[in-house]
């Protein structure tokens, strides 16, 4: 539509001297103002009508204005893509003509750029401007990023496919370590987002990212004062290896800094075979250093970490700084990983807060690639996450909140704990060699005074771990310790002890209520089985009547243990709740 056409909408009349010019136009075939069409393998010469397209991203650059529509025709699969990057004008669209590049069938023509040089837009296939769409295009072997953007807002990326970005492993995101150190470099994302200032609304839905050698597949970067809202939906990552020079590698990664505040929402993601040999592989994951955090993630599929034992489907982690983080993950699917399965790691400053809320998550199947040795019953600073854990809860800093609620939820055949928590600080030594610095200072974690976890467990089952099922461990002078399950059935451990609640250090307030309902309800746990000790706490009084233990006479003798604390088991449930029965 030409943009007089536009006008003409909104009730302006075009004058004689328009409507002449557009029948000029028509005449001579030169492109109708407002669309402009692009083509790889095009004449040269073109006027950048669809019968005559441009043959370059830099011509139709040049030609367009602001609110433009530019239109990549599609082009057969033996030319090779239009090349030089482009870069977008303020609500501007930028369409693949054509059918579907993500649907089921590959056609054998494509809308397809790149820039496989730094020269131009550093490298970036795409960069955005205020307002700008990218729909329908095939991205492949940008020098840099596929589609970047730096305080961009109202921007709406969508039905993409990129794959080999960021050819010349350039880093990207850097994750932040204690004592506000970038140590862990991240190939440049495939779709990236720098937000430092404003307000900005984003979409990012429907893309294909895959088979990258050195890259992220979407990184949303928020510092400063910037205010942040995107949605993340229905995006499917697969098969991105970890850089050489690279220490990570993330299917979606979010980081906050400084006071920005970030608010996502994640529907139907899909992360699969991410990583490489050795490589620190994450499907989900956040890094904070300041600012605040809210991801709410929905019907996402974490599959196949491929990597050494920092894998995670999915890794929250906070470090120096005050935060704020506020998470969800429901009706979603974690399996096989080679590290732990989902962590949630709060080590901010003073007063930093994280909520982690799974609602019917299922977990499964993770392993370890070298063999460790049993879980000490008083962990440390040396003996922190990446231990095969399905669920990984680790709280340092000082004075810090970490919650943790759990409904509903599967987690099964874990190489270390079924939910493992853990509260500690101290000074930690960086093994890599990047880690020069740190090893020179260490990484001071805090003290761990004063923080207060919660656990909330509710209609779940945890089953086969080669650890605890369930194991606390605090050797800090903690505040409060808040722990409640409730209909759950905990079953297979071949750890020290199926339940455990451990601590050499002092916590100044602690519930721990294992409670089942004393009514013929459906609310009693089972606590089932085990190769070892079926309950055991140490410094800790917990609370454990009502339940069913595997028999009505309650756990076998001398398959209990309390040291400094106390056990309370009696009255034990006589018969099986609902919970117990078989399948569940």
């Amino acid at each position: 539509m030409s943009r007089a056409g536009r006008n003409d909408r909104f009730g302006a009349r075009a004058t004689s001297g328009t409507a002449l010019c557009c029948a000029l136009c028509c005449l001579t075939g030169t492109a109708q103002a407002g669309t402009l069409f692009v083509r790889s393998g095009a004449a040269p010469g073109g006027n950048g009508s669809r019968r005559a397209p441009f043959d370059s991203l830099a011509a139709v650059e040049r030609a367009s204005r602001p609110g433009d529509e530019i239109v990549v025709l599609p082009a057969p699969l033996g030319v090779a893509p239009l090349d030089g990057g482009i870069a977008l004008k303020p609500h501007q669209s930028l369409l693949g003509g054509g059918p579907p590049v993500n649907g089921a069938v590959r056609p054998g023509k494509a809308p397809r750029i790149t820039n496989s040089d730094a020269r131009s837009n550093s490298g970036d296939a795409v960069v955005l401007a205020n307002g700008a769409e990218v729909r329908n295009l095939v991205i492949i072997r940008s020098f840099r990023g596929g589609i970047h953007g730096t305080n961009v807002s109202g921007v709406r990326i969508r039905g993409n496919d990129l794959s080999a970005t960021n050819t010349s492993c350039t880093a990207g995101l850097y994750v932040y370590f204690p004592g506000n150190l970038p140590l862990l470099a991240n190939g440049w994302a495939a779709i990236m987002i720098d937000e430092d200032r404003g307000t900005a609304r984003l979409s990012i839905e429907d893309n294909r990212i895959h088979d990258g050698a050195c890259s992220d597949g979407i990184d949303i970067r928020a510092t400063g004062d910037a205010r942040v809202a995107a949605r993340i939906n229905g995006n499917r990552i697969t098969r991105l290896a970890q850089g050489s020079q690279m220490r990570s590698v993330l299917a979606i990664g979010l980081q906050t800094r400084g006071h920005a505040a970030l608010s996502v929402e994640s529907d139907y993601d899909a992360e699969t075979r991410i990583g490489s040999p050795h490589a620190d592989c994450e499907g989900l994951f956040a890094n904070q250093t300041g600012g605040s955090l809210t991801w709410s993630i929905d019907h996402n599929r974490f599959a196949h970490g491929i990597g050494g034992g920092s894998c995670n489907g999915a890794e929250f982690f906070t470090d120096s700084g005050v935060t704020t983080t506020r998470l969800s993950i429901r009706h979603s699917t974690f399996e096989d990983d080679p590290g732990d399965m989902i962590e949630e790691d709060n080590g901010g400053d003073t007063g930093s807060l994280m909520s982690l809320t799974l609602v019917d998550v299922a977990v499964s199947h993770t392993s370890f690639s070298q063999s460790l040795p049993p879980e000490p019953k008083f962990t440390d600073i040396q003996y922190m996450d990446n231990l095969g854990r399905c669920m990984d809860q680790y709280s340092w800093g000082h004075a810090n909140v970490n919650e943790l609620r759990i409904l509903d939820s599967r987690f099964v055949h874990c190489y270390g704990d079924a939910i493992g928590s853990d509260v500690t600080g101290g000074t930690y030594v960086f093994e890599h060699a990047a880690g020069a610095l740190a090893r020179s200072a260490g990484m001071d974690f805090g003290d761990a005074a004063g923080d207060s976890v919660s656990i909330d467990i509710e209609n779940s089952s945890l089953k086969d771990s080669r650890e605890y099922l369930l194991h606390f461990a605090n050797h800090a002078a903690m505040a409060d310790l808040h722990v409640r399950m409730k209909n759950s059935r905990l079953s297979g451990a071949r750890g020290a002890a199926v339940v455990a609640f451990d601590q050499d250090g002092s916590t100044r307030h602690a519930t721990i209520d294992l409670d089942g309902d004393r009514a013929p309800g459906v609310a009693a746990n089972c606590i089932l089985g085990g190769a070892h000790l079926a309950a055991e706490a140490s410094g800790y009084t917990v609370n454990a009547r009502s339940d069913w233990w595997g028999r009505p006479e309650g756990p076998l003798p001398g398959r209990t243990s309390a040291t400094r604390g106390q056990l309370h088991l009696s009255p034990v449930r006589r018969s099986p709740p609902p919970r117990c029965a078989p399948g569940r």
